[in-house]
């Protein structure tokens, strides 16, 4: 029925193309079955594992001082902004802003004449008052002297009287010149109290006036010091910051006429990382000297930490004393310097390179294969397989290395001597993993 159905089709010009495609693909169906039927069957490829290239590295803890790279900007302690309490023209001014002065250098000169008027008046008023207890001592020495003739005179006075009295009594005599030498007597009596009154208030007199005198002195001295203060002396010797006046000005009480660093003050002020934190605390309370230097060499010694942290920032500031040459860019106020901090010596650690940290806190070391009897002592094999081993570390510092290169100081117990560790920074190094080291 089939082809009776293609035979009637086959008759038409339509059917008749129809029936040839479907002929040619029914032939290639049947060629295909019958190659991958009669065709050989491959066996599977076998996989093999990648063993990554890595640099190595023989390490052996030993002691080793740490060091890493810190930025600090010099600063000075000790800032003195010169003023003065005179009212006085300036009538000179010697130093610039950036001058060089020692201690006891004259910086600026203030008028001095309106000063040196005053101070011949305390002059003139302190020998005034010195004459005048000269005279005071004297008339006391004459008092002092005459007390007797009063005594005398006092003791005739009295003796007259009694005399006078006795006569009266025998009637030799009239009431009127009792009256009279009784008069004498309270006079001479008199006379000689006041005497001896005055003669007791002598030396409230002369204390009165000695401190009249020292008062006089002390206004002199003080007249004296503000002619000395119209010389304005360099405290200490250091840079000058600042000069805020010039010839002509006038001063005034409170008002800033120059600033001016203590060169034995300067220090270096360092932002110190977090992790370093701790240790500096423990070096500087265990007495131990922490070192630094800049990149000319200078050396610096850490004096102090800062007792708390400034806010934007993490870690503490430390202060390096700073010995100053003059007209040296790097020992200039506010210059910013690159140090090299030297921390005291650490035992049992290593120095690699960067590529040997992975992600700050570990490193990998090689896990030899087993050795085999007389396989020259583990000796490193091209045949044999090796295998990372991750290690957890402590990271201690930074140093330099003999030829200049930058090396990262770790510490771990799991670090024996004579460990292989990679030098090569893989991408996906993880334990275990497959390596063949150089």
């Amino acid at each position: 029925m089939i082809f009776a159905r293609l035979k009637t089709l086959s008759a038409r010009p339509r059917g008749r193309r129809f029936v040839v495609g479907s002929g040619i693909i029914a032939g290639a169906v049947l060629a295909s079955v019958s190659i991958f039927a009669t065709g050989p069957s491959p066996e599977p490829a076998e996989r093999t594992e990648k063993a990554w290239p890595v640099s190595v590295v023989e390490v052996i803890p030993a002691p080793m001082q740490p060091t890493f790279t810190a930025y600090g900007r010099i600063e000075s302690s000790n800032v003195a902004h010169l003023r003065t309490d005179l009212n006085a023209e300036v009538a000179e001014v010697h130093v610039r802003e950036g001058d060089w002065v020692e201690a006891g250098d004259l910086l600026m000169t203030l008028n001095d004449r309106e000063l040196r008027l005053a101070l011949l008046e305390k002059q003139a008023e302190l020998k005034q008052l010195e004459a005048a207890l000269a005279s005071t001592g004297i008339e006391q020495s004459m008092f002092e002297e005459s007390t007797e003739h009063y005594r005398s005179m006092r003791q005739v006075a009295q003796k007259k009287l009694e005399r006078h009295q006795d006569l009266m009594a025998q009637r030799l005599i009239s009431q009127a010149l009792l009256d009279e030498v009784t008069a004498q007597a309270n006079q001479a009596n008199i006379e000689y109290q006041t005497h001896m009154r005055t003669l007791a208030d002598f030396p409230n007199q002369l204390a009165a006036q000695e401190a009249a005198v020292a008062q006089a002195q002390a206004q002199l001295e003080q007249a004296e010091l503000d002619i000395e203060k119209t010389r304005i002396i360099a405290p200490y010797r250091g840079p000058i910051l600042g000069v805020s006046v010039a010839p002509g000005d006038r001063s005034n009480l409170g008002v800033i006429l120059a600033d001016i660093a203590n060169a034995d003050a300067f220090e270096v002020r360092v932002q110190i990382p977090e992790r370093f934190s701790e240790r500096l605390h423990g070096n500087l309370a265990g007495a131990e000297t922490v070192t630094a230097k800049t990149r000319s060499g200078h050396a610096l010694t850490l004096t102090r930490l800062s007792g708390q942290v400034r806010q934007g920032q993490s870690g503490l500031d430390a202060f390096f004393e700073l010995p100053v040459i003059p007209g040296s860019p790097e020992t200039a106020l506010g210059q910013l310097l690159e140090l090299s901090i030297t921390l005291p010596e650490e035992a049992a650690v290593v120095a690699l390179p960067v590529q040997s940290i992975y992600e700050n806190d570990r490193i990998y070391a090689l896990k030899a294969p087993a050795v085999e009897a007389g396989d020259n002592h583990g000796a490193m094999s091209e045949a044999a397989e090796y295998r990372l081993e991750a290690i957890i570390i402590e990271r201690v510092g930074e140093r330099r290395g003999p030829d200049g290169e930058h090396q990262i100081l770790v510490r771990s117990p799991a670090i024996s001597a004579g460990a292989r560790i990679i030098t090569t920074q893989l991408p996906r190094a993880i334990s275990g993993l497959l390596v063949n080291p150089a």
